[in-house]
């Protein structure tokens, strides 16, 4: 059987194939491709297409731990002394960081391994150093770490590697902690938190690591607050812990509240930055821990309390005037000053002293605040007085006459008189000031505030008047069901002369306390006259109280023009 030539069938297929290729090209078409299989392409954010580039990076962070054990090796065989290679290692980790701050601010990724790489070489080292070799003290410690958070702020501040400053300043931190627990030494650590909150709040004031400002704080705050409990708690001192001296620990109290102090005024102040939360509560804690070192520190604090308080009223009012009492500085600084005075005050005097100090300042605050056109200071002003009221049993002593069965004198008549006497002046001071035309929510609500505690005052005094009267013309042993009515009397013809005076007299604020007084009337008829079971005081409480409401919508009518 002949065999088929298989050289001419393939160039004539061949020869077909380039003819029809040849046609379709002439007509526009073209045959379609062939299938190729594709091979899926990986994401740039995969891990798998990141190993390339990673893995040099992790080599050459291992590398940098390679040679600080080698330099932990030749200090432990001998061949470097301790010191040398303690010294050797504090600058391999500083190399380390200068290595970190000199990458391009894209390469994050490399900027944190040699951080990191600077961090596993120095705080190991330190530890072993301090804990296990005994060949550096707590205190050195403590420099050495100042030194590596300074340093990392330092060389990270021209390309601003947040980076970098926070790696080091959180393992200075940290290992800080660690060691202040594992040493029993409190002052070292806690001076070094001092002062890296110090570098971090002068780097706040050139805008630089703001966010790292809580860190700081947060660590200041609270080794300063340990020093003071271990020092000031009933135990004492536990046993193993280094001595804490009372002139150190008021340092540290001192210094924490000069670095924050110093640190929102120039922010605030020469900077013209509004103030933060962060600041506000900040000064707030640092008050409050300064204020925990007990009895033997408190004298001091307090003064310091009180000349700042005078130096934020200054602030307040000449400095920050011309920026408008709406403005959150001028809000900020006023608050804190009328805080510090009450609080320095209050530390450093008695309450009976402190009340009559405040019954000053109100004066002169409202005096002030009205001869000058300032509603703060007059706001101020009643606080003062307000808190006066209650400190002294003003207040106290009022509503034990008006509406309890407290005889007269009470036992605090000079502190009732006191406060009468101080708030008299101050309701005529807000009467003079308070032009109608001026007055805004606050002013008026400020106004009511000073009225009822006027009003309160008076009319106890006024309960208490009558009842002594009542006992010195009918003697000791004259019913006191007699006495609860005269009570009820009062306020009942308080509320007729609250309306009358509203209405007639042009005292708006007076006219607010009308239905007050009546409830106050209603509840003391309800809660005592009741229980007297005296049937004749009750029939006059009940006639004088049905009489006052009768009269009462007569009296609060307008007068007519």
């Amino acid at each position: 059987m002949p065999q088929p030539e298989w050289e001419a069938l393939e160039c004539a297929v061949r020869d077909l194939t380039n003819r029809v290729a040849y046609l379709e090209q002439r007509i526009g078409l073209s045959a379609p491709a062939a299938p190729t299989a594709s091979v899926p392409e990986i994401p740039a954010n995969h891990p798998l297409a990141q190993m390339p580039a990673i893995l040099p990076i992790a080599g050459r962070a291992l590398l940098g731990l390679a040679g600080a054990y080698l330099l932990r090796a030749l200090t432990e065989s001998g061949t470097l002394p301790a010191r040398a290679g303690i010294a050797a290692g504090i600058a391999y980790a500083l190399l380390w960081l200068v290595w970190a701050a000199r990458r391009p601010a894209s390469e994050r990724l490399r900027t944190a391994l040699d951080s990191l790489t600077a961090i596993l070489v120095l705080c190991p080292l330190l530890w072993e150093a301090t804990l296990r070799f005994h060949a550096i003290d707590p205190w050195m410690a403590a420099a050495v770490l100042l030194l590596f958070a300074v340093f990392g702020m330092a060389i990270s501040w021209r390309k601003s590697l947040l980076i970098v400053s926070t790696f080091a300043t959180l393992a200075a931190l940290g290992t800080a902690a660690a060691l202040l627990l594992a040493t029993h030494n409190v002052l070292p650590f806690t001076f070094l938190f001092l002062a890296v909150a110090a570098a971090i709040e002068a780097s706040a004031c050139l805008e630089h690591w703001l966010s790292e400002r809580w860190v700081g704080a947060t660590a200041a705050d609270l080794a300063v607050l340990l020093a003071t409990w271990l020092v000031t708690n009933a135990r004492g001192l536990p046993e193993g812990y280094a001595a804490i001296p009372h002139p150190w620990l008021l340092t540290a109290q001192v210094v924490l509240l000069t670095i924050y102090l110093c640190s929102t005024i120039f922010r605030t102040l020469f900077r013209g930055f509004s103030f933060t939360v962060f600041e506000t509560a900040q000064c707030a804690v640092a008050f409050a821990v300064s204020l925990s070192g007990g009895l033997q520190m408190a004298p001091v604090m307090a003064v310091v309390m009180l000349v700042c308080g005078a130096a934020c009223y200054v602030v307040s009012f000449v400095l920050l005037e011309r920026q408008g009492a709406s403005s959150r500085n001028f809000f900020t600084y006023s608050t804190f000053g009328i805080l510090l005075a009450l609080a320095g005050s209050r530390i450093l005097l008695s309450s009976g002293t402190a009340a009559w100090v405040w019954f000053a300042l109100a004066i002169a605050c409202i005096w002030a605040g009205g001869s000058f056109g300032r509603l703060t200071l007059e706001v101020h002003g009643g606080i003062y007085l307000l808190l006066a009221l209650v400190v002294s049993g003003a207040v106290q002593e009022a509503a034990n006459l008006l509406l309890g069965s407290a005889s007269w004198p009470g036992e605090r008549q000079v502190a009732l008189w006191t406060g009468l006497a101080a708030n008299t002046v101050a309701y005529a001071l807000v009467m003079h000031y308070g032009r109608e035309g001026r007055l805004s929510w606050n002013m008026r609500a400020f106004r009511i505030a000073v009225a009822a505690s006027f009003v309160w005052l008076a009319s106890g005094t006024a309960a208490g008047i009558l009842t002594e009267a009542y006992h010195q013309v009918l003697g000791a042993g004259a019913s006191h069901a007699y006495c609860a009515t005269l009570r009820t009397g009062v306020l009942a013809g308080l509320s007729l002369l609250l309306a009358w005076a509203g209405s007639r007299r042009n005292r708006w604020e007076l006219s607010h306390l009308m239905y007050p007084a009546m409830f106050l009337g209603g509840y003391r008829l309800v809660a005592q006259d009741l229980q007297q079971g005296h049937t004749g005081a009750l029939f006059l409480s009940l006639l004088l109280y049905g009489a006052v409401l009768t009269a009462l919508p007569a009296a609060s009518q307008p007068r007519p023009r």
